[in-house]
């Protein structure tokens, strides 16, 4: 059976609109909707293409699909609302089935993990009402432990926090994490948000009516919070100068948040014994928390998958139907679920465009090569990853070893902030000579600290508290990628890349060659290689 499943939605509020389809357990495929059009977030907008190339990719039509299901519970008239859309756009409707929202963040996450019985903590700025969600996983079973309602919530503190320091909610907060790292935890928050019994507590009288319980989210553009937080400097307008102040402001509301967190999971681990943690929602994006998690002594094993934003909903909602069919879920083993081209496809492309290229069998060798010259390479191969990063297909590779790297990406590529950093991508059987106490780690979720001896010699892919987020490559699920960087560590003697995702800030992942040439052609990349064919500006 084919069950499909997919996010987004109608409203300014609704984003990361995705679809996934599950055949006996397994994904097939999944894709999230800012891909196929290049347009952030594709807010307000339900996943049409990403339906078309999930169904594309199996080689089925919607009449072999045998439900569609949507995170969305309380949402009023939605039955029909679907029904009418896949009728009106594919010319069929499947039966729809609407979810709870952070039930789909938890089997997520729980469904795709090998280790049960699990605790399963989903946190994120609200869906269904609800903003914190705690379960226990148990063989196909998901047990509600309790709920913390809008507008309670760890996804609201952050996103009032990314607007005081002058940031867009709901996309710049990980630019707030990125800057704790350069502050101190100085300001107290805990007039804001403190701990209350087993759970915290968020302070209404700071909120705006727009993050009112019934409510839909708003938009962006929209201030969510009322007066100065207590603090004692204005809020940051957009553009201007950030201070030492402002990042004393995000290393307090990291700390805020990590103790808050930290505290969720002592009590739930005391509550049911249990030493196993997986996590979903937009909260699970902050890798440092993740990482704090990871080094408390509160859980053994711990599990964050790359698809914690609401994209994810669309595998929960599908894996959902999947266990009530009384089809098991398999374990995730890969992000790599998108899109892929053939090389036939990139001839075509490279020459309706009439552009010079070199078709290469060995192209891995030729790209480390020129990384080790200190070149900035696009790297575009394979299915695209689904989740925020970009994990070795749809990337942008350069030398680790050159300090002045990641300011020269920062201003000539990407066209972003200095203090942004840059993940190391290190082949997973030398991970450990690198990083601290370091566990497999596929999907930039979770920071590691660089060992000491290291940080000069990685010093592009070290930020500057030390850590690392960092992607382990696999030979199994990834060869390519793994061959391009053994071949870098044959050249350098030093294991591990600069990766960062094949785009320019403010537009969405590369998805087909067209793109990732507009984003060669418009930024100060020195080569792209797509599949075997490669492209040079100065050969």
């Amino acid at each position: 059976m084919y069950f499909l499943g997919i996010s987004g939605g109608v409203l300014s509020g609704n984003q990361d609109g995705a679809a996934a389809l599950i055949h006996n357990g397994e994904i097939i495929a999944a894709a999230e909707e800012e891909r196929l059009i290049q347009i952030k977030h594709a807010s307000g907008l339900l996943p049409k293409n990403a339906i078309r190339f999930c169904l594309k990719q199996a080689g089925i039509s919607i009449r072999d699909v045998a439900s569609v299901t949507f995170p969305g519970a309380t949402y009023k008239n939605f039955n029909e609302i679907l029904h009418d859309y896949f009728d009106f756009t594919f010319g069929y409707s499947p039966p729809i089935v609407l979810e709870d929202h952070h039930l789909c963040h938890a089997a997520s996450t729980y469904y795709l993990w090998t280790r049960e019985p699990a605790l399963i903590l989903t946190m994120d700025y609200s869906g269904d009402g609800t903003s914190t969600f705690a379960a226990v996983g148990e063989n196909l079973d998901i047990r509600e432990l309790y709920r913390i309602s809008k507008p309670n919530s760890l996804g609201v503190f952050y996103s009032i926090l990314t607007q005081y320091l002058g940031y867009q909610k709901d996309s710049d907060e990980y630019k707030v994490m990125g800057l704790a790292s350069y502050g101190k935890p100085t300001l107290d928050f805990s007039e804001v948000l403190h701990i209350h019994g087993e759970k915290y507590q968020l302070n209404p009288a700071h909120l705006k009516s727009a993050v009112s319980p019934g409510l839909p989210a708003p938009s962006k553009q929209e201030k969510i919070y009322v007066g100065n937080l207590s603090l004692p400097q204005p809020a940051r307008l957009s553009g201007e100068p950030v201070t030492e102040y402002h990042m004393n402001v995000a290393a307090s509301g990291q700390k805020s948040l990590e103790t808050m967190v930290l505290h969720l999971v002592e009590r739930l681990v005391k509550k049911t014994g249990i030493r196993r943690l997986c996590l979903a929602g937009g909260v699970s994006l902050n890798c440092s928390m993740n990482q704090k998690i990871r080094e408390s002594s509160l859980v053994d094993d711990f599990f964050v998958p790359p698809h914690v934003s609401d994209a994810g909903l669309a595998i929960g909602g599908a894996l959902l139907q999947s266990v009530k069919n009384n089809i098991a879920p398999k374990p995730l083993n890969h992000a790599y679920l998108g899109p892929e081209y053939r090389n036939e496809e990139i001839r075509q492309v490279l020459d309706d465009c009439h552009l010079n290229y070199e078709f290469l069998e060995n192209i891995e060798a030729r790209v480390a090569e020129d990384l080790a010259r200190g070149m900035i390479i696009g790297w575009f191969q394979g299915r695209m990853e689904f989740g925020p990063r970009a994990l070795g297909n749809r990337s942008i590779l350069a030398d680790p070893r050159d300090e002045s790297m990641k300011d020269k990406i920062n201003r000539l590529v990407k066209f972003r902030e200095e203090y942004r950093p840059f993940t190391p991508s290190v082949l997973e059987e030398k991970q450990a000579d690198y990083f601290k106490g370091v566990i497999v780690s596929p999907y930039m979720t979770i920071t590691f600290d660089v060992i000491e001896s290291k940080k000069r010699i990685i010093p592009a892919v070290t930020h500057v508290d030390g850590t690392a987020r960092i992607q382990s490559v696999n030979p199994v699920t990834n060869p390519r990628y793994h061959k391009l960087i053994s071949e870098f560590e044959k050249i350098t003697g030093v294991p591990v890349v600069l990766n960062t995702s094949l785009n320019v800030m403010g537009q969405p992942i590369t998805c087909e060659p067209r793109s990732a040439l507009q984003t060669y052609f418009s930024s100060g990349l020195d080569g792209l290689a797509l599949g075997n064919f490669y492209l040079k500006k100065n050969p």
